[in-house]
């Protein structure tokens, strides 16, 4: 008699082990269609961390690393500006004898108050802010350098104007 009392428990046993069974196997099916590349770009770091391990922005582009910047007091032209936000950048200044004499005499001139302090953004957005519309930045990545090029629907600074 004790067999037929268990019976019905054991009945339901077997029926909550099969939908377990059930909710297993189609989690694991789940599991097997995500990509590999997915999964294989996660990585635990704590009990309950995981991070996407991938290069940041910055590592991928040196000139979009997003900081704030705050130029000191003793750098007084526009070229000792550039030379001091790219020393830790892996970038550098295009030597004076390749840069055009309008780029050369921009870079001489004095620093406005203005471009002293940069809330946090990427130091390309603010090497350009610095150098004004009348230039843009042109980029060398193999040699990792900065030059700078008048835009082409700037005014001519050697052109007679109307007024004089």
């Amino acid at each position: 008699m004790s067999s037929s009392k268990h019976h019905p428990m054991s009945q339901l046993l077997r029926i909550l082990l099969c939908c377990s069974a059930a909710a297993v196997t189609s989690h694991s099916a789940v599991a097997k269609e995500r990509p590999v590349t997915a999964i294989s770009t996660l990585t635990q770091i704590d009990r309950y961390s995981v991070i996407a391990v991938r290069p940041t922005a910055g590592q991928r582009d040196l000139l979009s690393v997003t900081r704030a910047i705050t130029i000191p007091d003793d750098i007084e032209s526009v070229g000792e500006a550039f030379h001091w936000m790219l020393r830790d950048s892996g970038y550098r200044l295009a030597t004076d004898t390749v840069l055009s004499e309008e780029s050369a005499a921009m870079l001489e001139l004095p620093l406005p108050a203005v471009h002293r302090r940069f809330e946090p953004m990427p130091l390309q957005t603010v090497m350009g802010l610095m150098i004004g519309p009348a230039f843009h930045l042109i980029q060398d990545p193999v040699h990792r350098l900065i030059a700078f090029e008048r835009c082409a629907d700037s005014p001519d600074p050697n052109a007679t104007g109307g007024a004089q």
